[in-house]
């Protein structure tokens, strides 16, 4: 059998046009209400984002201002140490310029002869320390940066010149005697002594004895290294070069 449609044609196509027309502005709302649903979840998520990270930049700020007060507090202690530190560095800085001169003398007043008098002694722990840089030895005081005698004098010979340079290499630290002129006088001229140096000294010399001038170099002054840095719970240490037999006791 055949299907008939029994419903007008008239009622078909108004049906048909009635269901577009409900279509039409239906979907154009349910479009616009999924846009603003869309728009309001976006804003909603901003914002709280936005509110977490103001939470977090206060508790940050907090505390950054914790951190600033405990820093004030610590101030203090800061400072002490930078005062240590100064202080240690000037401690160390002048025992490493120090040199045991009553040593040093007293074994020289030891190994003068008898027929050598003294007229000039310096005595310097560097070649700029004071000194006129080694004028009168012709400059031989400036060839090493240690401590060192620079004496002038006079004996009754040549020989004796030699023999004072041998002695004086007896003297504790001495590691080198460098002779700058030794003149032989043309007429008598008595030369002054140093005072405690030369006790054995005659205080006079030959008519014809020779002039001398020398310098007598003591081996380096000790380097004090800085403190080295102990882990926690040890005692930190010095490290330090043994001194030479010459230094003896800083005075």
């Amino acid at each position: 059998m055949r299907a008939v449609n029994l419903i007008p044609a008239e009622a078909r196509r108004g049906g048909a046009a009635d269901v577009r027309s409900l279509r039409g502005p239906g979907s154009a709302v349910v479009g616009l209400l999924v846009v603003v649903l869309a728009l309001v979840t976006l804003y909603v998520l901003a914002s709280n984002s936005v509110s977490e990270r103001q939470a977090q930049l206060a508790g940050l700020q907090q505390q950054l201002s914790q951190t600033q007060a405990e820093a004030d507090k610590l101030n203090g202690y800061v400072q002490f140490a930078q005062l240590a530190k100064a202080r240690v560095q000037t401690v160390r800085d002048i025992a490493s310029g120090r040199f045991d001169w009553k040593q040093a003398l007293s074994d020289l007043s030891r190994v003068v002869p008898a027929n050598t008098s003294l007229s000039s002694l310096s005595a310097t722990v560097s070649p700029n320390a004071g000194s006129g840089g080694g004028a009168s030895t012709g400059g031989l005081r400036s060839d090493i940066s240690v401590p060192a005698f620079e004496l002038q004098g006079c004996t009754a010979t040549q020989d004796d010149v030699a023999r004072l340079m041998s002695r004086l290499r007896l003297i504790r630290g001495v590691t080198r005697v460098t002779l700058a002129d030794a003149v032989k006088q043309a007429s008598a001229s008595p030369a002054t002594p140093v005072s405690g140096a030369a006790g054995s000294g005659s205080g006079t010399c030959a008519a014809d004895g020779p002039t001398f001038d020398l310098v007598v170099f003591f081996s380096a002054l000790p380097t004090i290294a800085a403190p080295t840095t102990a882990a926690p719970g040890t005692t930190p240490t010095t490290a330090t070069t043994p001194s030479a037999a010459s230094t003896g006791s800083a005075q």
